[in-house]
């Protein structure tokens, strides 16, 4: 099938992955839960060094050994929040798409039941987030272009390695409660099975976000013309709004991929939307 016609079941896929949040708004909720928690994670991680506080800089300004380790914590407990609530977005998704009609307590019952292995996952993610971030920040601060061009290219390698790695491992730790390593492998084994409509989906969800910002970022320019702090409010609420939803929808949309490797066919909702067969390894519906 060509690069169009799947291009479009992803954009088919992103708009049924929206519509199971119509049906499901407390997904919303949760996203922008997670929101408000990491947000408060980030500004506790920033506050000490913005006030320069004796115990979290030098006289030279310079991050202390303490901060470092404040800010090392603040991060993976930041992470391991966000992983929570991620979680009970697959839980949530996951009862729908088999036919159920989640509530809202429900995601976060299923989610606190792995808590422990969330919040090792949590600590996993943050370090290698981390690590992450440690090679882009070497990339932008180096003087040597060779130098620059090889962090530039090891954190782009790095950095869609570990989104394949990844890209299942929620589904398989809350839904399965399968070990971190277990879920990591069938994570991987499911991604590289999957991997084009796991890629189409995203392009499908991305070009939705981006054909409602074009209106929000032209309302919220008009806005800040007339009045600069109502247009200020306007736009981070509805950015924030925006990504909220997004956000939502990806993992709805992984959820319905995972449930497609291993049920052998859609779910209920996207067959009703003609969304009935995906050439996934060897694997195809009938």
């Amino acid at each position: 099938m060509g690069f169009f016609a799947t291009i479009g079941r992803g954009w088919q896929m992103s708009k049924l992955s929206l519509s199971v949040i119509r049906k499901d708004p407390e997904l919303i909720v949760y996203m922008m839960i997670s929101a408000v928690f990491a947000l408060a994670c980030m500004i506790g991680i920033g506050l000490p060094q913005y006030m320069e506080m004796s115990w979290a800089v030098d006289a030279e300004g310079v991050a202390t050994g303490a901060y470092l380790g404040y800010a090392f914590v603040g991060y993976m407990l930041m992470t391991i929040i966000v992983t929570f609530w991620n979680c009970a977005i697959v839980a949530n998704a996951n009862i729908r798409l088999t036919g159920g009609d989640p509530t809202f307590g429900d995601g976060i019952r299923e989610a606190s039941k792995h808590l422990p292995a969330i919040i090792a996952w949590g600590i996993v993610a943050g370090t290698v987030g981390l690590l992450l971030k440690f090679l882009e920040g070497a990339a932008r601060s180096s003087d040597n272009d060779a130098m620059k061009a090889v962090a530039v290219i090891v954190h782009f390698i790095g950095a869609a390695i570990w989104w394949a790695m990844t890209f299942f491992m929620l589904p398989f730790l809350v839904i399965e409660g399968k070990s971190l390593g277990d879920s990591l492998k069938s994570s991987k084994d499911t991604f590289f099975a999957t991997w084009g409509e796991n890629i189409t989906s995203g392009l499908g969800i991305g070009l939705i976000a981006f054909l409602f910002a074009i209106p929000l970022i032209a309302i919220t320019i008009m806005l800040a013309v007339v009045m600069p702090l109502l247009g200020l409010i306007f736009g981070a609420f509805a950015f924030g709004l925006l990504i909220a939803i997004t956000s939502t929808a990806e993992q709805v949309a992984v959820v319905a991929l995972y449930r497609f490797a291993k049920d052998g066919q859609m779910p209920q909702i996207y067959q009703s939307a003609g969304v009935m067969t995906y050439n996934f390894g060897n694997a195809q519906t009938v």
